[in-house]
Formats: C-alpha cells, structure tokens, sequence
C-alpha cells in the first residue's frame, strides 16, 4: 500500500461546517464522479485544492498559537477556523459556497458526512483496505433538480503525532482531556488513531464560475 501526500491534520477541538447560509447541509443529491485530471475541470480543481491548502495552515497556526497561549486543556473549547469566511466572489473563476471536514469516526455530530460525503469517505476506506493506491484530490458534481450544479473537491487528511494527544488511543490521554471530550462528545469516535492514520476528508464546495461580462462596445 503506497500513501500520497496527505494534508496533516493538527487539531484537538471540533469544526462544525461551513456553508455560505452558516448552516450544515443535511443531505445530498445525485452526484457524478469527476476525473481530477480532467481538463474542462481544471478550474473547480484548482480553486478548491488553493482554499484547502489554506485552510489546513489556518488549522495548523489556530491550534499551535491556543496551546502556546493557553495550554493544550483550555484550547479545547476552540472551534476552528469558526471567523473564517468564504472567499470573496471572483469574476471567471468558480465560486467557493461551503467548507466542511467530515470522518467516518466524529467527533461533533455537526460535522456527519451526507450522501455524497459517504461515498468520498468509502473509496478512500476502500483504497486503504485493499491497498491501492489513495486519491490525493476526489471531485464530484452534484446534480440537485431545478438548481445549479454543486462541485465538490475532497481531500484526505491524515492525523500528525501532535493529534495523539487528543486523538490518539484513550488510555494514553491525559486525564482532564479525557474528562473534557465525556462531557463534551459522549458520542466520541474520534479517538485510538496511529500517527498519520487516515482520519477524515477536508471539503470545498463550489458552484462553477459566472460568465465574465464582455466589455461595452461603442
């Protein structure tokens, strides 16, 4: 089984979905797989592998600044990336509407994969679990009935040995962590993970780019 770069996850709270009404979508309608190398999907492709690239260094630096300012036990409490906001509209280029990290193992039941999640989460699991070789970028197009079409680009992510300390096996967490994640997510799965095993996917979701307006002739 050879592993791609993954994107390396280091966080220890939760991160509830972000869509462009503030709200986590609860299902999902049919959807086509898309090759990444597909050239008419170029542009979905490369806006959502920048926004994902962005958003695991803005993890990354949220995590690591709340633990030098208050200590791993108090950092808890912080739902990442919860002030970050969706990227501004570009004219020609695909519009960012939501961002979502989802796993088969929650911790926040906010964070539940819909349809089309699942299915981004199964063939990674699959590719794991027969050893081939993991997608390092999934894309899919959603197709809702009498709405635009939805993109999505999915990335795996996988567990850096900081997250152990919040996610690694529970007998090895400190006592206040595992007292603060019972009363907090009584319905944790997100737990006994090695270093750098697969933990989840990151999402962008995009709706594709608006015509650019042609300039006024004389």
């Amino acid at each position: 089984m050879r592993l791609p770069f993954l994107l390396l996850l280091l966080a220890g709270g939760t991160w509830t979905c972000l869509a462009a009404d503030g709200s986590p979508p609860n299902g999902s309608p049919p959807f086509v797989w898309i090759d990444s190398a597909d050239p008419a999907a170029a542009a979905i492709r490369q806006t959502g592998e920048q926004l994902i690239n962005r958003v695991g260094n803005l993890l990354i630096f949220e995590v690591e600044r709340n633990i030098a300012d208050k200590g791993l036990v108090k950092s808890l409490d912080v739902v990442h990336l919860k002030n970050l906001s969706l990227p501004k509209p570009e004219p020609g280029r695909p519009r960012v509407t939501a961002i979502k990290r989802t796993s088969l193992a929650l911790r926040d039941p906010a964070n539940q994969p819909d349809t089309a999640d699942r299915a981004a989460l199964d063939k990674i699991n699959l590719a794991l679990t027969e050893g081939d070789d993991v997608p390092m970028l999934l894309i899919q197009r959603l197709e809702p009935a009498n709405a635009p079409v939805e993109w999505r680009v999915y990335r795996p992510i996988t567990a850096m040995p900081q997250c152990l300390k919040c996610h690694g096996p529970q007998e090895s967490l400190l006592p206040e962590i595992r007292d603060y994640l019972t009363r907090q997510y009584p319905e944790d799965k997100a737990i006994d993970y090695a270093a750098y095993q697969w933990r989840g996917v990151i999402r962008v979701s995009l709706a594709a780019a608006e015509p650019v307006a042609s300039g006024k002739t004389k």
